[in-house]
Order: structure tokens, then sequence, then C-alpha cells
């Protein structure tokens, strides 16, 4: 079925010949000038094949201007072509492993032409005279058109192998999209290990650098023993380098590492090994094994590629990890937070008979160390002392500390110590002795603490009864006694005669508030030895208590200026007679202190308590 030679076949000879030779040309002078390479290997295979192929259709020379002239060896030199360029160049062997698309359009073509190969013989046997010379150029056609199917495919395979959607590119990509749904550094390794397999048919293996210290562990998660880790002068080597490294090419490294890398590729029986790095930190090695041949560039490139791929998997993996540990820390400081805020007493105010008590607590973290207490005792009297007429009966506690530092560590040491005070008031009630508390709370304080810690603490008993307050003092700030005092001022009596009855002095009103700071002595809670007397002072009616930690006084404004003790006490000596309640005075403080902060955020935990003993308290 093949047309009869005319006298234009010359033409497509010629034809056929300016498409052919240049290419041949073009392949020849690349394949045998190009630099030593893996290209140029392949290149030089691609030539030699088709040279074989095209040197067997010597039928050519014969056929022409003899009865017929062949056309199918033009189709068979470029599918010959086509098939070695695939086989060798764009590895389309290795793209059945992943990638059925474009061998499926191979084999449609090639089953196609098959039949249509069968199906002209066919007719052809069937038929007295040769074809119509119409249905044979309808089937010259159909072979162009199924050669340019191939064409087609081929050039698929060829864009995406050089565009980034090979099928190397495509493994690359399931690398690192199957890895981000792994947490586990050993698994991610599994992973790359395969994939590597896949494409080179080579079994690598991986070491991985450990987060937390200079570990080595492999691929399986077992750990390195220090004589076969790589040591960390390589490691620090290596973090600087992103290719890779041979076992016969160790004179490129700095002399001091030398024999390092030689110990390293032979306790690992390697040929190359690729560092696994991000920025200047080398996460882990992919090791080559010594069996089979030196990988080639085409293998190399990938070796990189993959490594790179690895590292930015093992990367998200911490980074993931390390966000998780940061919200399940949040979760924690959260929880945290809600427990010491439920353990300590809202602002009140809390009246215990003739006591008013208001404080208030605001953390500059999510949990603090700063905490308050206040808790009535009930009535308190030596053994046969009768209580005073009119008494109230009821004695208050108030506690108020600091513990060093913010964050969890100082709430867990701050709820050790509302949990002891808690437990000394159930079990003492009204006998409670402050020397005995201070010691309850000391230990609490060194054994939650661990001796890291340290708390200062001021604590205090309001007995109405008594008309005193009973305090003690561990390295905190002197509270504050307020006193108003608007009584007449004596003045000087003037000279009179011995048998004169004695004029009343004169007076002068006056309208003050005294200030007595409760000066206490002792050491800090969590020394072991906090050292604490306990102290007395007469309590007046209507006279005000005022506790604070060192975060009001230590409050800065924009300048960076501190609030001050002396600021808290002049405004506690100016403070406004008629408004001289305990809700009145916590207020004003907390105003002032936050108009001097002026909008900046605390520095500090701020705590301030202010008790009051009822005007009528006393007979």
């Amino acid at each position: 079925w093949y047309p009869h030679a005319g006298p234009w076949a010359w033409l497509a000879v010629i034809h056929t010949l300016a498409m052919t030779v240049p290419g041949f040309t073009m392949l020849a002078h690349a394949a045998l000038t190009s630099p030593p390479s893996e290209e140029r290997r392949q290149l030089r295979a691609a030539l030699v094949a088709n040279l074989v192929v095209y040197s067997g259709l010597v039928d050519v020379s014969i056929a022409y201007g003899v009865k017929m002239y062949p056309v199918g060896w033009l189709l068979s030199g470029i599918g010959s072509l086509m098939v070695v360029r695939a086989l060798i160049v764009e590895d389309l062997l290795r793209v059945r492993a992943v990638d059925t698309t474009a061998p499926l359009l191979v084999l449609y073509f090639a089953t196609g032409t098959l039949l249509a190969w069968v199906a002209v013989t066919a007719l052809s046997a069937d038929l007295a005279a040769p074809i119509p010379w119409p249905l044979v150029a309808l089937a010259l056609i159909m072979c162009f058109a199924g050669v340019r199917v191939s064409v087609a495919t081929i050039a698929m395979v060829n864009r995406g192998a050089r565009g980034g959607d090979g099928p190397l590119d495509r493994l690359l990509a399931q690398l690192v999209g199957r890895a981000r749904a792994l947490s586990a550094a050993p698994a991610i390794a599994e992973l790359a290990i395969d994939i590597i397999e896949l494409a080179l048919g080579v079994r690598v293996r991986v070491l991985l650098a450990s987060e937390d210290d200079w570990g080595w562990s492999t691929q399986t998660g077992e750990r390195l023993d220090d004589a076969r880790a790589p040591d960390p002068l390589v490691a620090s080597w290596l973090a600087e380098r992103r290719d890779a490294v041979f076992a016969d090419d160790v004179d490129a490294a700095p002399p001091e590492l030398r024999d390092l890398l030689v110990q390293l590729f032979h306790d690992h029986a390697a040929r190359a090994l690729i560092p696994v790095g991000s920025a200047d930190e080398v996460l882990g090695i992919v090791l080559v094994p010594a069996a089979g041949r030196r990988p080639r560039v085409r293998a190399l490139g990938f070796l990189v590629r993959a490594a790179e791929g690895l590292a930015e998997a093992l990367l998200h993996a911490r980074l993931a990890g390390r966000a998780a540990e940061r919200a399940a820390l949040a979760r924690e400081v959260e929880l945290a937070a809600t427990v010491q805020a439920e353990l300590l007493p809202g602002k009140g105010p809390h009246v215990h008979g003739a006591v008013t008590v208001v404080g208030s607590w605001r953390p500059a973290t999510r949990c603090a160390g700063d905490f308050w207490i206040v808790t009535p005792l009930g009535p308190l009297g030596p053994p046969g002392e009768p209580t005073p007429a009119g008494g109230d009966h009821r004695s208050v506690l108030v506690v108020i500390g600091d513990v060093t530092g913010h964050g969890v560590a100082s709430a867990m040491v701050s709820a050790a110590l509302i949990a002891a005070c808690d437990v000394c008031v159930r079990r003492s009630g009204a006998g409670l002795d402050l020397g005995e508390l201070i010691t309850a709370l000391d230990a609490a304080a060194r054994r939650v603490g661990g001796g890291e810690l340290a708390a200062t603490c001021a604590a205090a008993i309001l007995d109405p009864d008594r008309r005193e307050i009973r305090f003690v003092s561990c390295g905190h700030a002197a509270p504050y006694l307020c006193r108003a005092t608007d009584g007449a001022t004596p003045a000087a009596p003037a000279a009179a005669p011995a048998t004169a009855p004695a004029a009343a002095p004169a007076a002068t009103p006056a309208a003050t508030i005294d200030l007595h700071a409760l000066v206490g002595r002792g050491n800090p809670l969590g020394s072991g030895q906090p050292a604490a007397r306990v102290q007395r002072r007469p309590l007046h009616a209507g006279d005000l208590v005022v506790w604070y930690t060192d975060g009001v006084v230590e409050a800065q404004d924009p300048s960076g200026a501190t609030f001050g003790d002396r600021r808290l006490q002049h405004l506690l000596k100016k403070l406004d007679r008629p408004r001289l309640t305990a809700a009145a005075v916590h207020d004003l403080v907390l105003r002032r202190v936050a108009a001097h902060r002026a909008g900046r955020p605390l520095a500090d935990d701020e705590t301030l308590v202010v008790a009051q003993l009822a005007r009528e308290a006393a007979p």
C-alpha cells in the first residue's frame, strides 16, 4: 500500500534530510563537546541509539527509484528519537511508578497505530488493485496525526520535568504535602527515604539532629552514641552548605574536619552525605550508601532538592510542635489564672462586724504573684478575762503578699500560701497566732517554691474588742495607719493668782490625718528563717489601715518616674474627711495610680487592701 516513487521523490528525501541532519549535528556537537556530566552521557546515548536506528533504514536508498518509495522509515525514525529521549532524558520508565498519564497516552497511540496497520493490510490483501491514492493519503494523514499526538505526549512530559511539574518534582511535592500531616521527625524521615527510593531506586539513611541538645538519632528514632554521631564541628560546617559531600572528596573540607568526615563516612558506610539545613541550623543528614555506583548529576540534584524538602518538613513539624506547646501552655496559664482568681476574695466591701475591708488584685500577666486574704476569726481574749462591754466580738485576719516573678510558678506559690493560711485559720480559729501562721507560710513557700521563689508578706489581725491591731511583716512594704484627728488643740494657760481658780484653756479647731507606718522586721517567706516579731498598735474608731504591694508605688508614668511612697503618703494625709471610708480611699488611690501610669500597661502586679474600724466600735 505504498505509493509509487514518482519524479518528486528526491524532493521528499531532501526535505527529510534537511529536517533530520541539523538535529543530528546539534546532538553530536553537544554530546562530543559539552563538559563531562550526566547530561552529556545521556546525549551520547541518544546519539548512538538514533544512529543505530537510522542505519538500519538502508532500504530508503535501495527503494528509491525502484518500484515504490517507502515512507514508514520516517515515522520509525521520529518515533525512535522520541522514545530514546523519553527513556534516557525524561525518565519515562520511572514516571510509570508515580504517573500513569503519559505512559497510557503512549500505549493508546501504539495500540491505535497497530490496529490501523492491521486494517490497511487486510484491506490491501482483499483488493486486486492497490488502494486508491486518496485512501493512502488519508492513511498518511492519520499516521502523521498519530506522530503529532506522540510529540505532544512527550512534550507534556518534557514541560513537566522542566517546569516544576515533572515526575520527580511531583515526588518532591508529595514529600512536602504528605509531611505536613506528620508531627514526628522519624516519621517524616521515613517518608523522605521512601520518596527517594521510589525516585532513584536507592535506599538512603537519615540522621536527625536533636532539638534539645547536640545529640543525634536515626530515622527510626534510635539514639546514636557519641562515637557514631556527627561531631559538632562537622555539624556547624554542614549548616553552611547545601550541596553533597563525597567520601572521596573530603579534601575540599577544612583540614581540621577531614578526619572527622572520614570517620563519619566509615561509621555509616556512606558514599555521600547531603546536609538537611534551615538558615544556619542543621536539622539532619541524608546518607547515600556506599553500595552501588556513584550518583549522577541528575540524581544528586534530586537528592539536594529532597533534602531541602525534608528540611522544610522538619522545620514545619518543629514550629507546629512549638505552637502546640505554646497553646497548651496558654491553656494551662488560663486555667491557673482562673483558679487563682477563684482563690482570692472579691473587691468587697467585706463587712465582718465592726471591720470593713475593701481590696483589689490586678495582675500584670495572666497569672500573678500577688495575693491577699481576708477572713473573720471571732473574739479573742485571755482565759478568765471578760470581753469588753459593747465590743463587737469579731476579729479579722488580713494577709497580703507578693511572690517573686510572674507566671504559673508564682501563681502556684501564692496558691500554696493561700491554702496554708486557710488551714491555719481552720485549725486555730480565734486563737490564731501570727507567729505560727508565718512559720506555716514559710514552710509552704519553701516546699512549693523549691528554694527558687521567695515571697514578701504582711499579716495583721484587727481586734475591735481590744481596739488594737496585731501585725507582722516578712520583708513586705509597711502598711499605713490613717487616723483622723479633729479634736481641740489646747493653748498654753496664762499666769494667775494662786487663789484664783484655773481657767479652761482656749481651743483651736484642727482637722488633720495622722499617718503611722506599721513597720515590721522579718525575712521574706521561703528563706527558712522568717524571724518575724508580732507587734501591736492601738486602734481608734474610724481608723483605716492601707496595705499595698510594690506594684502600686512602683507604677511608672510615660517618662519612667514612679508613683513613689511619698506621693502615696501625701495622698493619704490629704484624705477628704467626709468621705473617709474604706471603699472611697481604695478607689481614690487606684484612680491616682492609674492616672500616674497614663495608660501604660502594668509593669508589676498591683494589690491594694484598705480596712476600717467602724466609728462606733469604741465605747
